[in-house]
């Protein structure tokens, strides 16, 4: 097939699989590099957010891959997963929020390369400012809670991107725009409790969001009062509230359950050495291995 079909190829299949993408010239990481510098100079970031979150970014193709010419961005639609911890005899319901489901990422690289490596093209994944470069790319537009929101879906979708020597042209690139509606609504503003939106700037004071705290290995702050936990990781209260989410703020999806036992096993700090077997299964299925130290902290203020 020729590019121009590939593309296409490419778009049909997202289309069917309910996904969004766009493509664009990996000539553009050098900018969105740039561009984030220029915001750490001018003071945008704190420098703990700046150094735990935006240091691990890759602005070069893999030497292992130097012929890519392309980058592949693509949005997947997930709902909020509802987890069921019993507890002192009740069973308690916690959420994860959309984005946390890293099994996406997989299905997504497979079926790429189910197109393109019979095309004898093939595709890496890349560690960059997604947020940024789905905008950029016109694939979605910035809340004012600086959230990703795509056209008509809401911002209920996990990002991912991959390095392809796949060619492209006639893409779009463009500044960071914000959508036309936040100019007139404050809901997301009004609902943070931590002040993290700031109707005088555009960027999120991200230090202060509760998804940084209940994400960061340290013991949360004194100003963020019991009440203001709701979900095993990040936050939903600035995307519950807002307009663009009305069609999607409502799905859930129910998951895995955790015994008195194991929640007990979690609660206590148990290595994950020596947690049971099913109990580790779950978590795994759930994306959560990684942020295993975070658990007992982030779940205690939940059910406690």
């Amino acid at each position: 097939m020729k590019t121009g079909e590939i593309l296409k190829c490419i778009s049909s299949m997202m289309e069917e699989a309910g996904y969004v993408s766009r493509i664009v010239s990996v000539e553009h990481l050098n900018e969105i590099k740039e561009e984030l510098k220029m915001q750490h100079n001018s003071g945008s970031f704190s420098e703990d957010f700046y150094n735990e979150r935006l240091t691990s970014f890759k602005f070069r193709t893999p030497a292992f891959f130097k012929e890519a010419k392309s980058i592949i961005i693509i949005g997947v639609a997930q709902p909020t997963v509802v987890l069921s911890f019993r507890w002192n005899g009740t069973d308690h319901q916690v959420i994860i929020p959309p984005t946390y489901d890293f099994s996406a990422n997989g299905e997504m690289k497979r079926r790429l390369k189910e197109i393109l490596i019979p095309e004898s093209f093939n595709i890496f994944t890349t560690t960059i400012p997604l947020k940024l470069l789905a905008v950029r790319s016109g694939l979605a537009e910035y809340g004012r809670n600086n959230i990703c929101y795509i056209p008509g879906k809401g911002s209920f979708f996990r990002l991912m991107a991959f390095f392809s020597d796949l060619p492209c042209s006639g893409y779009i690139w463009r500044p960071p725009v914000m959508m036309e509606r936040c100019l007139n609504c404050k809901a997301c503003l009004v609902s943070c409790p931590l002040g993290a939106i700031d109707e005088h700037r555009f960027l999120l004071h991200a230090e202060r969001c509760l998804t940084f705290h209940n994400e960061h290995a340290i013991d949360f702050p004194k100003n963020i009062d019991r009440s203001f936990h709701h979900s095993l990781f990040g936050c939903l209260r600035c995307q519950t509230v807002c307009p663009e989410n009305k069609k999607t703020f409502k799905w859930f999806e129910e998951r895995e359950q955790f015994s008195e036992y194991e929640t007990s096993v979690i609660l206590n700090g148990i290595s994950l050495e020596q947690i049971p077997n099913s109990t580790k299964m779950k978590l795994s299925r759930l994306g959560l291995i990684d942020d295993y130290s975070l658990l007992a902290r982030n779940l205690s203020v939940l059910l406690t």
